[in-house]
């Protein structure tokens, strides 16, 4: 530890490195490598939550259809409605990319942002994570891995466009 020269410095603690005691006295000298069949053995997993994916991203848009259409059968409010869309897609903000569908985390963020508390709880605002929703399901559909292509930037697209129809006036 180190002691500040004036009381307006900041302290330097330097703390023993303990990985570097886990790897060995080689870990210094040697670069850490994973061996291949440990590496191989993660990939095969990692394929086989992804071909899971669908399936699980899917009930999830199935679930935000329900919210929605619960949430408009409401005239009070919505709050409940609106905590679990939000939810829903904190989770497939969070999962998308990691398996090869980045356009689900794209969407997924937008949705999340747009339903954070506290948001709005009107029809307008269903209709906007309906699009979200719809746009979703068109990725998992074609199933468009990567940015997409042309394809991703048309759904983009249109996904601004639906938000942009539906955003109050003084948001536009």
């Amino acid at each position: 530890m180190e002691k500040p020269a004036s009381p307006s410095d900041v302290w330097l603690f330097k703390l023993p490195n303990y990985l570097k005691q886990k790897m060995g006295s080689n870990a210094q000298r040697q670069p850490f490598v994973l061996p291949d069949d440990m590496l191989a053995s993660a990939e095969q997993q990692l394929k086989r939550e992804a071909d899971g994916f669908l399936d699980w991203a899917k009930q999830y848009l199935e679930r935000l259809s329900r919210q929605v259409a619960e949430a408009k059968q409401i005239s009070g409010e919505r709050t409940a409605n609106f905590d679990e869309i939000n939810l829903i897609a904190h989770e497939l903000r969070g999962q998308g990319g990691t398996f090869g569908y980045p356009l689900i985390t794209v969407f997924g963020k937008s949705l999340y942002e747009l339903t954070k508390p506290p948001c709005r709880q009107d029809d307008a605002n269903l209709e906007i994570v309906k699009a979200h929703i719809d746009t979703m399901r068109a990725v998992l559909r074609d199933k468009i891995e990567g940015d997409g292509g042309e394809t991703g930037q048309m759904l983009f697209k249109a996904l601004k466009m639906a938000i942009a129809k539906y955003a109050p006036p003084a948001a536009q």
